[in-house]
C-alpha cells in the first residue's frame, strides 16, 4: 500500500488537535465505469468517518451499503493511504490530521436507493450518485477543479488516488 503525506502547512505532529480516520471506496463496475457522489456541493468517492470500535472494512461496507444501497461481501485492499495535516479542518480553526484509506471494489450491483440511509448532510444537500469512466477520471477531476465544481483539496486528493489506481490495476 502506498502511503502519501500531504502538509502543506508544515504542522507538527504535537500541533494537532485531533485526528479523522475515514474510508473512501472506488467503486468500479466491468464497464470500467467509477460511481462517484455528488453532495455539499462537491464530488467525492463514496465512504466515510470510521465510528468508535469500528475498523476500517467494516466502515466501509457500512457507508457502500447507506450512500448507495449496494452489498459488498468482500474488500481487497487498501492500495492507498492519504495523510493531511489540515490546519483549518473544514474552517473550525482546529487542527487536524485526516488519516484516508483507499480500496478499490469491482461491483456490477448497480445503487438502490431504497436501500439507502443517508445521513442529515446527505439528506439536506441533494445526495447524488453517478458513473463515470476511469479513463476520464483525471480529465472530469480537472474539469471540475477548473470550474469550482469540487472542493480542491478533495479533487488533489482524488487525482493521488486517480494516478495510484492505475499505477496498480491499470485503466480498469
Amino acid at each position: 500500500m502506498k502511503r502519501i503525506f500531504i502538509n502543506d502547512n508544515y504542522l507538527r505532529k504535537d500541533d494537532i488537535d485531533f485526528e479523522v480516520v475515514r474510508v473512501k471506496a472506488l467503486l468500479v463496475n466491468s464497464k470500467g465505469e467509477l460511481l462517484l457522489a455528488h453532495n455539499n456541493n462537491t464530488y467525492q468517492l463514496i465512504g466515510g468517518h470510521v465510528e468508535e470500535d469500528e475498523g476500517l472494512e467494516d466502515t466501509l461496507l457500512r457507508e457502500i451499503k447507506e450512500e448507495t444501497g449496494i452489498g459488498i461481501l468482500s474488500i481487497d485492499g487498501p492500495f492507498i493511504q492519504i495523510t493531511t495535516y489540515d490546519n483549518n479542518y473544514f474552517s473550525t480553526g482546529k487542527k487536524v490530521c485526516s488519516k484516508i484509506y483507499y480500496y478499490r471494489i469491482v461491483t456490477d450491483e448497480m445503487p438502490n436507493i431504497l436501500e439507502t440511509h443517508y445521513d442529515e448532510l446527505e439528506s439536506e444537500t441533494d445526495f447524488n450518485l453517478f458513473y463515470v469512466k476511469m479513463a476520464d477520471l483525471k480529465k472530469f477531476l480537472h474539469k471540475c477543479i477548473d470550474d469550482g465544481s469540487i472542493d480542491p483539496s478533495i479533487g488533489r486528493e482524488m487525482l493521488l488516488v486517480e494516478r495510484e489506481y492505475k499505477e496498480v490495476y491499470g485503466g480498469n
